[in-house]
């Protein structure tokens, strides 16, 4: 790794959490300040908020924490009043579901892409194509119109079970939830909390309780889901986990922890039974679909023979005109795999591991197949978009060949894909330094570059100088 790599300038260090809507924001805070002041010898006055990215009143609120605040022995933490999440990771679903970063916001349908302004309380259907570990998932859930369906995609068995055991702790297991009333963690996060607190937090409940979204995971390939050539009929494939279904499940079981055998054939029969009806529901919107012509317009040009799947797609040629076996999404999240060169935790610890890394070797050749497996999930996303949808394509990596290229290939490709711009720094004070928020190559688009971090703003105080913990690419995407 080259001593010029952004991970490897100085900057200070912090982590970041998001909090739980579900709990009482006061109470949270208050109890995450009495244990910071015993956890850290840092006196600055932590938690400190991120100002680029807070918008209190529509539930998107970060906090910058120091970087060695034990997290995983926080009793905020484990009790589920906040998430630990990189602020970057926030900022993709930020763009996604709100209008408040976009550089012009559209009344109720903008003329020049086709947006349709959704209300607040309209329910939405919402994609998250590479959904692991389920962070970016549960902010949606936690921030999408009342009523709504969240679906998260995965190919790996492994990684799906993880992020099930995480929307399990946070929108699933009362105790972690904030949908328990009368425990001692419900009633109070210090010993002075008051009744009035208490009842904020039982309005809480009740608002959230009643309006929670649908999530939904399935295990498959992200690059073919809603398709027939989907694998999601496999045995071990297709939906694997919904929340309504699981929470009649725990309602029946009780305190038993385990679900014996049948239980475990109940949830299959009732996830195969959704799963269906699903697919029988999605047959009249497709037939509509194809009447009124509201399919994905892509350029044709005529391939040669003996050309690969990959040529088809970078000439143009649509590869899979299979029709979609799932309903369209309002909002799709596309966090792509990448080459990670932008996390600058993971790569700090790979190269000061004495072990051998499991990371692979980039080559010219698993480049180019990194970047093809890119290029066919945002074609993936795209297609499963309705119009007047917006997507958000990410990464984590600052490579123009991951990120800005991608986008470009995508818009090259299909008429009715076109940039949202957005911006993250309109709202913030002159003084913060924010340097490290820069345009993309692709006008519009944004990078989160640590390495134009620091300065005269992180030495005269942290506060005005919130790094991200990783490098981070995002672009806004709309389909007219």
């Amino acid at each position: 790794m080259s001593a010029t790599h952004p991970c490897n300038a100085p900057s200070p260090r912090m982590r970041f959490v998001r909090l739980n809507p579900r709990f009482d924001r006061e109470e949270t805070l208050k109890l995450l300040k009495s244990e910071l002041q015993t956890d850290s010898n840092d006196k600055t006055a932590y938690p400190l908020p991120v100002p680029w990215l807070n918008y209190k009143e529509h539930g998107v609120e970060f906090f910058a924490l120091p970087e060695d605040f034990g997290l995983n022995r926080s009793s905020s933490f484990r009790s589920g009043r906040v998430y630990g999440m990189d602020v970057t990771s926030g900022a993709a679903v930020a763009a996604l579901l709100f209008d408040l970063y976009d550089v012009v916001r559209p009344d109720s349908l903008d003329a020049e892409t086709g947006r349709i302004a959704h209300d607040a309380q309209t329910p939405i259907r919402v994609l998250d194509l590479c959904c692991a570990p389920g962070l970016k998932l549960c902010m949606m859930a936690d921030l999408a119109p009342p009523a709504s369906i969240v679906t998260g995609v995965d190919i790996s068995s492994h990684r799906i079970s993880l992020c099930k055991n995480i929307v399990v702790k946070y929108h699933i297991d009362k105790s972690a939830a904030g949908t328990a009333k009368g425990t001692p963690e419900r009633k109070s996060a210090t010993d002075n909390a008051t009744e009035t607190a208490n009842a904020a937090v039982e309005d809480a409940e009740s608002k959230w309780t009643s309006t929670d979204s649908t999530i939904r995971l399935y295990c498959t390939d992200g690059t073919t889901f809603g398709t027939k050539q989907s694998n999601a009929t496999a045995p071990q494939n297709g939906l694997v986990f919904d929340s309504n279904a699981a929470k009649e499940e725990f309602q029946t079981r009780g305190k038993r922890k385990r679900m014996n055998k049948s239980a475990r054939a109940r949830e299959k029969r009732r996830l195969l039974e959704l799963q269906r009806t699903d697919e029988s529901a999605n047959a009249s919107a497709s037939n509509e679909e194809k009447e009124t012509g509201t399919t994905t317009s892509y350029k044709s040009i005529t391939s040669d023979k003996g050309e690969t799947a990959s040529d088809k797609r970078d000439k143009g040629v649509l590869v899979c005109n299979a029709t979609c076996t799932v309903p369209l999404f309002d909002r799709v999240l596309v966090d792509a795999e990448c080459s990670t060169d932008g996390a600058m935790r993971h790569i700090e610890k790979r190269q000061s591991s004495q072990s051998l890394s499991r990371d692979p070797v980039w080559t010219d050749a698993n480049m180019c197949e990194l970047v093809d497996l890119q290029k066919r999930l945002i074609e993936s996303g795209f297609r499963l978009l309705k119009r007047g949808g917006t997507m958000v394509y990410s990464t984590c990596s600052l490579s123009p060949k991951q990120n800005e290229q991608v986008v470009q290939w995508l818009l090259g490709r299909c008429n009715d894909a076109c940039i949202i711009p957005v911006s993250f720094t309109k709202k913030t004070k002159p003084l913060q330094s924010l340097a490290f928020i820069e345009e993309g190559s692709v006008p519009g688009t944004i990078r989160f570059n640590p390495k134009n971090g620091g300065g005269s703003d992180c030495d005269r105080a942290p506060k005005d100088c919130i790094l991200p913990g990783s490098g981070f690419y995002l672009a806004k995407i709309g389909k007219t």
